[in-house]
């Protein structure tokens, strides 16, 4: 007899108890890599380069050059860029393939961002960034792509 016909598994007085154990023993895992993952990308970060824009974007290609050399600002409360503060973020983080996120959830050509694959994607309140190294990010930023390092306090 296999788990899935075991009366013992199928009973709802069974199962509803045991789902609510499992989903309650993932809570500290995720809880735990949320703060792995604000840690990565919280600080200061200058922009170094515009990579490439999105085939839909806020910004022109001029504009996205003049913030080259500005600060980002990532931090649990809110993230800052120029005069636009966004609220809090929860630093939800999955593994992708770039080639394939990219291309569906941004509509850019992913060949020129440089990014590993796969690549560590955080969402924050108004923006994801992708983990480049350890103290190297790109920052999608109104449908551009910019690379970032860490800003030494």
């Amino acid at each position: 007899m296999t788990i899935l016909r075991c009366p013992t598994f199928t009973s709802p007085m069974i199962t509803l108890p045991l789902v609510a154990a499992l989903a309650l023993a993932a809570l500290p895992a995720q809880a735990a890599s949320a703060k792995r993952y604000e840690q990565a990308v919280s600080g200061q970060w200058r922009l170094t380069a515009a990579l490439d824009g999105a085939d839909v974007a806020s910004l022109d290609e001029k504009e996205a050059h003049r913030l080259v050399g500005r600060v980002v600002s990532i931090r649990r409360e809110s993230v800052k860029f120029g005069d636009r503060t966004c609220g809090p973020s929860g630093f939800e983080a999955e593994s992708v393939e770039p080639r394939i996120f990219v291309r569906e959830q941004f509509h850019a050509d992913p060949a020129k961002l440089g990014l590993p694959n796969p690549v560590t994607v955080v969402d924050l309140s108004c923006t994801s960034v992708f983990i480049k190294g350890a103290n190297r990010l790109v920052i999608a930023w109104k449908g551009w792509f910019f690379d970032a390092v860490r800003v030494r306090r």
